[in-house]
């Protein structure tokens, strides 16, 4: 995730247009899809070695509570998972020879 994360920065600081660039569209959703997939799995690790506590919102639990719904707003406000990943395929695609077979 560090090495996606590093290529698709340098990419966007190098390549002419920034980030708005067509070929940039896919990576960035690809990498959105899959820091919000790492992120809800920490989330769920941390409920997990709370317990109970993990889901309240005061004492032990709380930062864990507060994690898992930050998580939660990050991805909705980014778009949906199933859509970054979709896109990020579509995108991909379109970089594929037109006689290219799957």
């Amino acid at each position: 995730l560090t090495a996606m994360l590093e290529t698709v920065t340098y990419d966007m600081c190098k390549t002419k247009g920034g980030s708005v660039g067509e070929r940039l569209a896919g990576p960035i959703a690809l990498l959105k899809y899959q820091t919000t997939r790492s992120g809800w799995k920490i989330a769920d690790e941390c409920v997990q070695v709370f317990g109970g506590r993990g889901i309240t919102r005061t004492g032990m639990g709380a930062k864990a509570e507060g994690f898992k719904n930050y998580v939660k707003y990050a991805a909705v406000y980014g778009g949906s998972e199933e859509i970054m990943a979709d896109l990020s395929v579509r995108m991909a695609m379109r970089q594929f020879p037109k006689e290219a077979k799957l």
